[in-house]
């Protein structure tokens, strides 16, 4: 849809704005170049997509967000002016800085060695701050980096990733969270994230700045997305390989290896140019950019500043989020080893997957369900809700395994929500076995779940992706404990794992 069709289609007039024209577009939202009539300053108008609009679980979180990240004033953050809705129009209203993004700067082999530490400085300021205020953005990438006329980078879009998360448990079908070129390894399994997922994806931004191309490339975003999980750090090009250490502290696998702070990241960056290689950067100019007012906060490597849900311990999948490309760029992600890029596995053969059947309840209204040597206890449920979970849980495998025919657009949501937490399809079938062991239609669906997976760990081993081969049979054996063919591929899979 092109923007005029847009404009047309919800009618924008937002009372005290004025629309100059588009600035940019992606599945989720459009942006315009507006004029603020009363205080006669143009800023940039995020106008949100109708369908999201008519979720109210996102109108309130985007409300919400909207408000929190509003509160961020920084040298290295876009400000926030207005955020509201106008007949049903959700609408957040921002600086105007019209220098360009990151992304817009990349090309060829990448931007100079100065260039790269001044952009990841810049950003690492930014999200030092918000971090400290208790925000992530959950989306840093090149697009999302803006340039002010002084030359400063600037991070755009904090608050709205997160508006558009599922994180508190309630879901809108077709999202999620994060870009899959940079998202962190936590952020890809569905695990709840801190700072520390942003500072994975400044590395992966600083590798990108250097080479001119993203670490992980491959044909489609489910296997960038894993490579994020299971391949090595990148290695820089030997003319970069002074800064090799400081791409090891943004992009290691485990959050705890990583840099805490942007604040540590910056004193990371002071620490190494001495030791770069003669011209490979203008020191002098640096040091003077940075500045004596831009000494960055104690930044010790105990200080972990997380999010509220992290640090609740919080648990669960992200939602989902269809991955469009250019914009508002969203990732198709379902606490991402569930989203594969294979279609729907053929339905199982009777004999060929042993279902987990629940044993009786286990004192009044609770089953337990055995998962490999994790039990899972399920409330059981009366009749009228033994129906709603099951078209919940079929519903959610006809859109998992969904085959488009020819010329249908990619599947983006293939292998969503099929397993991982409490509204997933396995979770509602369980609750139905938990009240009904017997019934034929949960059964099925169980099964079809167990089909998708081995048919998907089938390829992977053959293509000897081991590590991912190993955690789709996991998945799957958590539908079917007792399937032959799964548990084989697991085997398999492990025992060349431990080969390599």
């Amino acid at each position: 849809m092109n923007s005029t069709v847009l404009l047309q289609a919800v009618d924008i007039a937002i009372p005290g704005y004025r629309i100059l024209r588009t600035l940019g577009q992606g599945g989720m939202a459009s942006v315009f170049l507006a004029v603020q009539e009363s205080l006669d300053r143009e800023v940039a108008l995020k106008v949100m997509a109708p369908a999201l609009a008519a979720n109210p679980e996102f109108a309130e979180r985007f409300l919400k967000e909207g408000r929190l990240t509003a509160k961020l004033q920084h040298p290295n953050v876009v400000t926030i002016h207005d955020i509201g809705v106008h007949n049903g129009i959700y609408y957040l209203s921002a600086e105007y800085i019209p220098r360009g993004t990151l992304k817009e700067r990349i090309t060829g082999e990448g931007i100079s060695v100065g260039e790269a530490l001044n952009v990841l400085c810049d950003i690492a300021h930014g999200l030092d701050y918000a971090h400290e205020k208790g925000v992530v953005h959950r989306d840093v990438k090149p697009g999302n980096v803006l340039f002010r006329k002084d030359g400063r980078a600037v991070l755009a879009d904090f608050g709205i990733a997160k508006a558009m998360d599922g994180g508190t448990g309630s879901t809108m079908a077709g999202m999620s969270v994060g870009t899959p070129d940079y998202m962190s390894p936590e952020q890809a399994r569905g695990e709840p994230v801190d700072g520390r997922s942003d500072l994975y994806s400044l590395g992966v931004m600083l590798y990108e700045m250097l080479t001119g191309r993203p670490p992980y490339e491959a044909p489609d975003a489910f296997s960038v997305a894993l490579s994020h999980i299971t391949e090595p750090i990148p290695t820089l090009p030997p003319q970069h390989a002074w800064l090799q250490p400081l791409l090891n502290g943004l992009m290691a696998k485990l959050p705890g290896e990583r840099y805490n702070t942007g604040a540590a990241v910056v004193e990371a960056v002071q620490r190494m140019l001495p030791t770069a290689p003669p011209g490979a950067v203008d020191i002098k100019a640096f040091e003077a950019r940075e500045g004596m007012a831009r000494q960055p906060a104690s930044a010790t490597q105990q200080r972990t500043r997380v999010s509220g849900e992290a640090a609740k311990g919080a648990r669960g999948l992200p939602a989902w989020l269809p991955w469009t490309g250019g914009g508002l760029a969203l990732a198709g992600l379902v606490a991402l080893l569930l989203w594969a890029p294979w279609r729907a596995a053929p339905p199982a053969s009777p004999g060929t997957s042993q279902v987990a059947v629940p044993p009786p309840a286990e004192g009044p209204g609770v089953a337990t369900f055995q998962t490999g040597s994790t039990p899972v206890r399920v409330p059981t449920l009366g009749p009228e809700a033994i129906e709603i979970a099951l078209r919940q849980g079929e519903a959610l495998v006809r859109e998992g395994t969904y085959v488009p025919g020819p010329g249908e657009p990619e599947n983006v949501n293939a292998g969503r929500r099929l397993r991982g937490d409490e509204e997933s399809a396995l979770a509602r079938f369980r609750e139905v076995l938990a009240a009904d062991p017997g019934n034929a239609r949960a059964l099925a669906g169980v099964a079809a779940i167990a089909a998708y997976y081995r048919d998907a760990a089938s390829k992977l081993c053959a293509a000897e992706r081991w590590v991912a081969c190993e955690t789709i049979a996991g998945y799957g054996l958590e539908a079917a404990p007792e399937d032959a063919e799964l548990r084989r591929l697991k085997a398999e899979a492990e025992a060349a794992r431990r080969g390599m």
